[in-house]
């Protein structure tokens, strides 16, 4: 093979090597788009697995007296059974708030700022439902004003 036939060889694998990168680069592309596609799909659908027998955003919440000397301690020792609620903007929530303790002088209250403005004061042994929706996204605190600063919780507020 002379010099021509070199050329034509080297010129034939360099354009075969154009070819497939420039068909790597659209597989590439495609590939690209298509887990695009899907994890875009994958945002805008909104899993939600409840508890059996529970409603969405439906949430309860005792008040626990917990085993020890809050003297020794310095801070009350009371806390909710639930520190987290997560619910996304424009949810209607439902809490069953429960003081299960015996003595009615067992006071604890369920309070949140603006801008969800509540105050849920029980006695022991009382309990109420109550229902707001989510309209503000963030992170607010929620506590009770007999158990500072030990007694407290979050609502998040998605999008």
């Amino acid at each position: 093979m002379g010099s021509s036939g070199t050329n034509i060889a080297m010129f034939l694998g360099i354009a075969i090597a154009i070819i497939m990168s420039g068909a790597a680069l659209v597989s590439f592309s495609m590939i690209d788009s298509t887990a695009s596609t899907v994890a875009s799909d994958e945002l805008q659908e909104n899993y939600r697995v409840g508890a059996p027998g529970v409603a969405n955003n439906e949430f309860y919440i005792f008040t626990q007296e917990l085993q020890a000397d809050e003297e020794k301690l310095g801070v009350p020792v009371a806390v909710f059974s639930l520190t987290n609620i997560i619910v996304h903007k424009g949810d209607l929530v439902t809490i069953h708030f429960i003081n299960p303790a015996e003595a009615p002088e067992d006071k604890h209250n369920f309070v949140m700022q603006a801008p969800y403005e509540m105050h849920h004061e029980l006695a022991g042994g009382e309990s109420t439902v109550f229902t707001f929706t989510a309209d503000t996204v963030g992170t607010f605190t929620y506590y009770c004003t007999y158990d500072l600063p030990s007694m407290i919780g979050t609502l998040i507020v998605l999008p």
